[in-house]
């Protein structure tokens, strides 16, 4: 004769009227992360590294990200595991999930060191990379298998009254700054649906503040971080990439490109250049007289990177009254069969909206220079084949 089924045994039966809770919200934070992570970590491994601003606001950055995976974690724990264990077949998955967030616990620890001292000094970089390259892997399988195998057993043990209100505990254990940097975050990128699906967590007026006040102020952060178009407050583009190869060696590059008494010869708008200091090396200055249709203007500028055949960086300054600042980097590597590919990047880190806004209206080249700055390159390229 068999016995009465163990409470382990006994399926989870929900009270009549249940509605299932809506979990696609879990997929919405967790993509979050997904998006950020790795694109913090392939910003601080490219070339040209971060700028001071944009290092502070990245770090700044990942250090919120870990501070917000500390409380889902928590949320999670104390919130809404406890509700889904009233389904005994769930109790081994839950476990596995909290067994999850302590092996995490160590490499977040390890990002956040790493990010606040990067936040202070450029130099640990390198560290923030190698914390991200250990929380990535352990942290991206957690995430999948919370929305593939735990969401499942939420949706049939929670109901939605219950997920909402776990949700909403969350947001009201958070200050208006808190909702503001995570929410405008969180929804960055966001669908329609998506940014519906989430804005019903918040009060009305608290959302119409959130999204009326706020919004400027996560786009400036977002700039700060990320240094790209959709953030940009300007119409001038924020900087850009062109990539050549050339017959010429890395070592006949560099000779053309370094001196810089020669770079009118293949610039499109610098047309004469002389060093105002000894020539060469981190810290060594020239003055650039550039013109543009109309316009003539020069630009004191500093030597910022010279790894001889690999890399040489400048920054631009301009005077007080236009207070613009600009850097240009050249990477060079040697291709298989000889021969060189130049990538040149530029980006613009500091320029008064006003100023910009004269830029864009009197000077129409300055609004796309992709096809002439590849066109510089290609020059440079010949020059330096015939050295």
């Amino acid at each position: 004769m068999t016995g009465a089924p163990t409470l382990a045994e006994t399926p989870y039966r929900p009270p009549a009227g249940f509605v299932p809770a809506e979990t696609r919200t879990m997929g919405i934070v967790h993509n979050a992360l997904r998006r950020d992570l790795p694109r913090a970590r392939a910003v601080l491994d490219s070339v040209p590294y971060p700028h001071d601003r944009q290092r502070v606001a990245l770090a700044d950055h990942v250090l919120m990200m870990m501070a917000f995976l500390h409380k889902h974690h928590d949320a999670e724990e104390t919130g809404l595991y406890p509700l889904v264990r009233r389904d005994p077949a769930a109790a081994a998955l839950l476990d596995e999930m909290e067994s999850d967030h302590d092996a995490l616990d160590p490499g977040i620890a390890a990002v956040e060191t790493a990010a606040r001292a990067y936040r202070l000094d450029a130099g640990a970089r390198e560290d923030v990379i190698a914390a991200l390259d250990l929380l990535n892997p352990v942290l991206m399988p957690h995430l999948d298998r919370e929305e593939q195998l735990l969401m499942p057993v939420v949706e049939r043990t929670v109901s939605k009254a219950e997920w909402d209100a776990w949700e909403k505990g969350i947001a009201k254990g958070r200050s208006l700054g808190e909702l503001a940097t995570e929410g405008h975050w969180i929804l960055d990128g966001a669908t329609p649906d998506e940014f519906d699906l989430m804005l019903v967590l918040v009060p009305g007026p608290v959302r119409w503040i959130l999204l009326n006040v706020f919004g400027r102020a996560h786009r400036k952060r977002a700039f700060a971080r990320w240094w790209t178009p959709e953030y940009s407050p300007w119409k001038v583009p924020c900087g850009g990439t062109n990539t050549v190869t050339v017959a010429a060696t890395p070592e006949q590059v560099w000779a053309v490109l370094t001196d810089v008494t020669r770079v009118g010869e293949w610039s499109h708008e610098c047309h004469r250049a002389r060093w105002l200091s000894e020539p060469g090396g981190v810290g060594a200055r020239f003055v650039g007289a550039n013109r543009a249709g109309w316009s003539r203007w020069s630009r004191p500028c500093t030597v910022t990177a010279w790894e001889p055949g690999r890399l040489f960086a400048f920054r631009t300054r301009g005077p007080r009254l236009v207070n613009d600042c600009s850097e240009w980097t050249f990477a060079l590597e040697p291709v298989p069969g000889g021969g060189t590919r130049i990538t040149q990047t530029f980006r613009v880190l500091r320029l008064p909206v006003p100023v910009e806004r004269l830029i864009w209206l009197t000077l129409p080249p300055h609004r796309d220079r992709t096809a002439a700055l590849a066109g510089d390159l290609e020059r440079l390229g010949a020059l330096a084949a015939r050295v």
